[in-house]
């Protein structure tokens, strides 16, 4: 089986090659706010969690439930960072 390596080490972003087209980013928005909630992976959370838009004016009203889960998930996340992290993107 290949070997998959992960690339760079920052936190997960949009494509900036594809930054001006919404349709691209806002594919980019669902799936990433849908992995942050479906994926219970420390790194994959701790990645995400920096470019996700996590007020509901940001996202379209079919992704309010996915926003709330994010934030509820964060809010009560074990990690220190990510409890930090959501935080600060909410704003409350």
């Amino acid at each position: 089986m290949p070997r998959v390596e992960a690339v760079g080490s920052g936190p997960a972003t949009r494509p900036d090659a594809f930054a001006e087209d919404p349709v691209v980013v806002a594919a980019w928005n669902r799936t990433a706010l849908r992995e942050f909630v479906e994926n219970e992976h420390l790194d994959v959370r701790r990645s995400l969690l920096p470019g996700l838009a996590l007020r509901k004016s940001a996202q379209p009203p079919g992704l309010h439930g996915l926003v709330d889960a994010a934030v509820a998930i964060a809010r009560s996340h074990p990690d220190d960072y990510i409890r930090h992290r959501v935080e600060h993107q909410v704003g409350d």
